[in-house]
């Protein structure tokens, strides 16, 4: 386990993933935040546009954006609403995962992306770049043991509850201090 970092440093390398972090589309972030919230569920044109912002060209995660989409084309929309309804009508971290990943191409990187984008406060978006900032070197299995997503989001509320910030800020910190560290060392 990696030492907490201070509320003071989590504002730092929040600040500097905002400002700097332009590969992640922060108005499309905003914007679907606002939709899911008020309509209770995705779309398949929503969930598209997040495994865009999630695996955007350009980035080194490009590749797995051109997995996952072809797999999402076949989804019926109704599936893709009534699934992401029930998951937002429940409280149940760890069968949010399942439900979520009942969706063809949706892992507990894009599921955790979509809990962020619904509710920012309680969730952060499951990278390798704060996993490794919180945890240290990641096991295997990190992005499909579920086990796993539980402990990344339990640590980042109990971070969370020590400095008042939401999760998803401090998810953002960890991620831009490991990356611009670990691109250093």
């Amino acid at each position: 386990m990696r030492r907490n970092l201070k509320k003071k440093e989590i504002l730092f390398w929040k600040n500097k993933y905002n400002n700097e972090e332009d590969i992640y589309d922060k108005t499309c972030e905003k914007e679907l935040r606002i939709k899911i919230q008020k309509n209770k569920f995705l779309t398949k044109k929503d969930l598209i546009k997040i495994v865009k912002w999630k695996f955007p060209e350009g980035s080194k995660t490009f590749s797995r954006q051109l997995i996952i989409l072809p797999l999402l084309q076949p989804i019926n929309d109704a599936h893709i609403r009534k699934i992401t309804y029930c998951v937002f009508k429940i409280n149940d971290d760890r069968l949010r995962l399942k439900l979520l990943c009942c969706i063809d191409g949706v892992g507990n990187a894009i599921a955790s992306t979509i809990l962020s984008f619904y509710n920012p406060k309680k969730y952060g978006i499951l990278d390798i770049h704060s996993w490794r900032e919180l945890f240290g070197k990641e096991p295997k299995d990190v992005f499909s043991n579920t086990k796993h997503t539980m402990k990344f989001f339990q640590k980042l509320r109990e971070i969370s509850s020590e400095t008042q910030l939401s999760c998803r800020d401090i998810e953002k910190a960890l991620f831009k201090k490991n990356k611009d560290e670990s691109t250093i060392a």
